[in-house]
């Protein structure tokens, strides 16, 4: 091998240790600034795998009870259709039961025709949970009118019912 060769090749390995000792420093650095990040991490909050466990439960529950909420919401808003020839029976004879039956349906979507105006405005100033169960409450008391209605064979507490029920069946869906 030549001198120069020898030579080359000395001042590459030495080009070659100077890049990799930059790059150790580097990674002393990286790593320094991750034991500084965790260390404020794990004081400021707790610690994240009983996080990430109670949070997984929270959102499965949370998940569960809204598709039991949407699911009784759904059935309660499908009963007049399910009782229909129940109802024609049960109701007085009159030669306009279609039209007062399908008022049922219209008089829970009137409220839903204005209601999502105002929706999120309520939400944002209410909080959800506290609209939830405002929501919920409306769904459950319109639901009991329907009932008292059918006890009492009278269509105008039904309609009272229904619209009721609108003011939290598709509200309770956001």
């Amino acid at each position: 091998m030549s001198a120069a060769s020898m030579d080359l090749d000395a001042l590459i390995e030495d080009d070659y240790e100077n890049d990799h000792d930059d790059e150790d420093d580097g990674r002393a650095v990286r790593d320094q600034a991750t034991i500084s990040k965790e260390n404020a991490t794990s004081i400021t909050s707790p610690s994240s795998d009983m996080l990430k466990k109670s949070s997984l439960r929270a959102r499965w529950l949370v998940l569960s009870l809204a598709c039991v909420v949407m699911t009784g919401s759904y059935y309660a808003y499908d009963i007049p259709s399910a009782l229909h020839q129940q109802l024609q029976d049960y109701m007085p004879q009159s030669p306009h039961f279609e039209t007062q039956f399908n008022l049922l349906y219209t008089v829970y979507s009137i409220p839903n025709v204005i209601l999502p105006l105002f929706g999120g405005n309520i939400v944002d100033r209410c909080g959800a949970p506290a609209c939830l169960a405002l929501f919920a409450f409306f769904t459950v008391l319109g639901s009991s009118f329907l009932s008292v209605g059918v006890a009492a064979k009278s269509w105008y507490i039904m309609y009272i019912g229904r619209f009721v029920f609108g003011l939290g069946g598709e509200s309770l869906c956001v």
